[in-house]
Formats: C-alpha cells, structure tokens, sequence
C-alpha cells in the first residue's frame, strides 16, 4: 500500500545535516591543506556576517579557510603527538573549542597579523549584542544619523510607535512626544531596539576576525596570542556568552565551574512535574467519585426529578 501524507517527513530547515561523506571530505581537505601550506591559523570571528566573510574569502584566495565540527577538524589534524600530522600541530587541535575557523597560508605571520589588527566592516547591531555607545533621542522630529542627517520617513511612524517609540506624525514627520532613550553603553540590545538603530542608521556592530593562535611549520610549535579586553568581548559574543571561556586557549587548563542557574532550573522544572503528578492524581479522584453536572452542583438524585407533590 501508499504511504499516508501523515507519514511524509517535512524538514523544517534549509540547510541540510552533513553526511559521513561530507565529514570525510573536510577531513581530506585539511590534510591535503596542511601539506601544502606553512602556516595555519586559529581564528575567531565577532558578529558574523556572510557577505563580509565572502569578501574575506575572496581577498585570501590563495589560501584555504576552513568552518566545520571542532570535534572533525581535530581529529583531521590530530588530537595527540602520537596522531598528529606534523610535530606540533597537535596544538591547533588542542585549541579547537568554541566558534572558531582554520587559515591555511604561506603568508608570513607578521603580515597575517597586521591585516587581522586592521581588517574591519560596520554593520548594524542585533539582538544581544552590547551598545558601544548610548543612544537617546531629544523631543521633537526623529533625525536619521546620515549626511546630512533628515528626518524618517511618515511612512514609518506606526512602526516606530510598534517599536514602542511616544510617536506621532506631525505634517508629515514623525515626532518624539518626549525624550526617548534607545540604549546604554555596555547594555544588551533587545529586538525593538535593534530594528530603531537600524531605522537611524546607527551602526554599533563590527566585523571583525581575533587571531587566537597560528602553527608554524619551520619551527613545529604553536605560538599563542595575547588578546586585547575587545577582542576577548568579541569572542566571548562570538560564543553567545560573555562568562563563556575564551576559545583558543588549552582545554586542559580550563577550570569548569559548575552552572547553579542551571541547576536551579532543573530542579524548579522537577518540581514543576511533581506537582503537576499530584494535579493529575486529583483529577483522577474526581473522576472516580461522585458525578457533577455541567454547572458544577451537587449530585443529581431520582427525587430530584419527581414533582414537588409526590416527594
């Protein structure tokens, strides 16, 4: 027989899961990299933007960057001395965790450095992101940051006031009733805040790729990076976490330190379901005793039912 609708598997998701096929391939690749250039870098990029990193591919074509399963890119370039491709490159592999990339190249790393230090794309800030500076906006005709600046567009003054703006539209412009403050320097943006920014072409995001580390043929070592405070806040928002711990460094020397907000979570959702249990249960013990009618009174009785004469 045909198989039901019902039983069809819709995938939800655009991007396809990879397949072992695909694991090898990047395993290959890495390898055949690893032989044909000197260098390879350990990379992590802050606010990710694909059309940006397009372009970063296409400056470096003469190289190989590579983006896969930390767990499939250390096992390609070996997770151990013993299992190590080359004499020391164990120690890329060891930095693997987090969100990070690979750079092969026969650049030297003096000017891979100095391009990484300068390399850099504005772009707007999304949710989550931490305001690098505040943002308040005076009573009167909303401006836009541009040159010259100009006023929104009417069009815009329900979605501005949806956004929770104190707007109205005022021959035509839209107008702050009052002062309105956007965001704070060093606070998270929230959705409707980032769509404002946005709409006043206030750009508070940058592209930029942190070098963490890079192994170095001749000499078979690894050399660690030392990161400035900015480049550890975008790594750390590269990750979704700023407490999260900086990848790049030795998995060995990280301390984990145990998650109490976690834990208080899965014990008020144990105790959620014990008391949902004991709901249950009660629920149960009404249904096993007495009948109730429709507007919750007491038991219907067959003298209930007889005229009042003959009770």
């Amino acid at each position: 027989m045909p198989r039901t609708k019902r039983s069809k598997l819709v995938s939800l998701t655009r991007t396809s899961r990879k397949t072992k096929e695909d694991k090898s391939t990047l395993i290959d690749s890495l390898r055949a990299a690893s032989d044909e250039f000197a260098y390879v870098w350990l990379f992590s990029i802050g606010n990710m933007r694909n059309n940006y990193l397009k372009e970063v591919r296409n400056l470096w074509a003469g190289s190989r960057i590579f983006f896969g399963k930390n767990r499939v890119m250390a096992k390609a370039l070996g997770e151990t001395t013993e299992h190590e491709l080359k004499k020391g490159l164990a120690g890329i592999s060891q930095r693997l965790s987090g969100s990070v990339g690979l750079l092969f190249t026969d650049s030297p790393p003096a000017e891979v450095a100095d391009w990484f230090d300068t390399h850099e794309r504005k772009d707007y800030a999304r949710t989550g992101n931490l305001a690098t500076e505040s943002v308040t906006l005076p009573e009167g005709p909303i401006m836009a940051r541009s040159e010259p600046p100009e006023t929104l567009a009417g069009p815009l003054e329900p979605q501005l006031r949806k956004l929770g703006m104190p707007t109205e539209l005022k021959r035509g412009v839209p107008t702050l009733r009052q002062e309105f403050v956007v965001c704070k320097e060093g606070k998270r943006i929230d959705t409707n805040s980032a769509q404002i920014l946005k709409h006043l072409l206030i750009q508070q995001a940058s592209f930029r790729i942190v070098p963490l580390a890079y192994y170095d043929g001749a000499k078979e070592s690894v050399t660690e990076l030392s990161l400035t405070p900015e480049q550890q806040l975008l790594v750390q928002q590269a990750n979704g976490k700023d407490d999260e711990a900086v990848p790049g460094e030795r998995k060995s020397a990280r301390v984990k330190k145990p998650n109490a907000a976690r834990k208080e979570g899965q014990a008020a959702a144990k105790a959620d379901a014990v008391a949902m249990d004991e709901d249950e249960d009660e629920d149960d013990e009404d249904d096993d005793g007495e009948s109730l009618d429709e507007t919750g009174g007491d038991k219907v009785t067959d003298s209930m039912m007889l005229p009042a004469h003959l009770r």
